[in-house]
């Protein structure tokens, strides 16, 4: 029981829940064309913070989660084929969560600072994880073909959570992942007002699924900072949460889950060919029941979680 308690849904269901959609064929005035500025460098800042009260068997718990990672983005230079490599390394790394009471802190300036809270299991993977630099190839159609990372880097990790990461640290996961998102951003010509949706499914690990299905609408062009920017908005319309072949001790019979606020913001500069920033929030509430021992747990959840990506200077 008390291991079902601790179920925290993390920054990998925000990235589901912002997952790219299927833009629907329409006339355009804009083609918001992805471009790769080759040598350069930049930094960007990822802003997580999740709020979670789950209610199992009329038992509640609370749980609060803030991460802020600082990512140095270095663009490399097209090869004969047309390939192109990005690195991306973790420069800096802060997590603090707080449940039942306890709170679990980790900063990558000192990683080795224990807080005693029952999440310190989590403490070695997040070591790995700050030192961790990915390497993304794109081809010459600016699709993703590959993505690389130091497996090595993960030896030291408990098969325990091995399991619960599983889907994380599988390239070819993360390599389908990559390229559901870059979607987020249209290929066909687009004009204002137009609309388009797609259902996706997404890993959260641990075997949890995300199928999400989510509205994208062209606002067309404003003016920030003295730049012409495409803005895109988003919302969330449709949520459910499956389990497949999860290691968890426990089984998941049916959910009722819906999105009860949403709302999702994309700037992209077309001259640079890039998103400049990324904002999405959500709020999901509903029932799940959960089955451990081959008996029912009655459960609801209310979750709120945002997101935001933004350049750092």
């Amino acid at each position: 029981m008390m291991r079902l308690q601790k179920i925290v849904l993390t920054a990998g269901l925000i990235a589901a829940l912002s997952a790219p959609a299927l833009v629907r064929p329409a006339m355009g005035q804009v083609k918001l064309e992805r471009k790769f500025q080759e040598g350069s460098t930049k930094t960007q800042e990822q802003v997580t913070r999740v709020e979670q009260k789950l209610t199992i068997a009329g038992m509640e718990t609370e749980t609060e989660s803030d991460s802020r990672v600082t990512v140095k983005v270095t663009v490399g230079k097209r090869d004969d084929s047309g390939n192109i490599r990005v690195q991306e390394k973790i420069e800096n790394m802060m997590i603090t969560t707080k449940i039942q009471g306890t709170e679990y802190v980790f900063d990558s300036a000192n990683p080795d600072k224990v807080s005693g809270s029952a999440l310190e299991v989590m403490r070695p993977l997040h070591k790995a994880m700050s030192g961790r630099t990915t390497t993304t190839i794109y081809d010459k159609e600016n699709k993703i073909s590959q993505i690389e990372f130091d497996q090595d880097a993960l030896s030291g990790l408990s098969d325990e959570i091995r399991k619960l990461v599983k889907d994380e640290t599988d390239p070819e996961k993360l390599k389908k992942a990559a390229n559901e998102e870059l979607e987020r951003i249209p290929a066909e010509s687009i004009k204002k007002g137009d609309a388009w949706e797609k259902t996706s499914k997404r890993s959260l690990g641990a075997g949890q699924m995300l199928t999400a299905t989510t509205r994208y609408t062209y606002e067309g062009e404003i003016e920030q900072n003295g730049k012409k920017l495409d803005k895109i908005t988003s919302k969330v319309l449709s949520v459910d949460f499956t389990f497949e072949d999860s290691p968890m001790p426990f089984t998941l019979k049916s959910t009722d889950l819906k999105p009860t606020e949403s709302k999702g913001e994309l700037l992209f500069d077309r001259k640079l060919g890039q998103t400049i920033s990324a904002t999405s929030s959500v709020r999901i509430v509903g029932d799940i029941t959960f089955v451990i021992n081959n008996m029912e747990l009655p459960s609801k959840l209310d979750l709120k979680m945002e997101l935001s990506s933004q350049p750092k200077e």
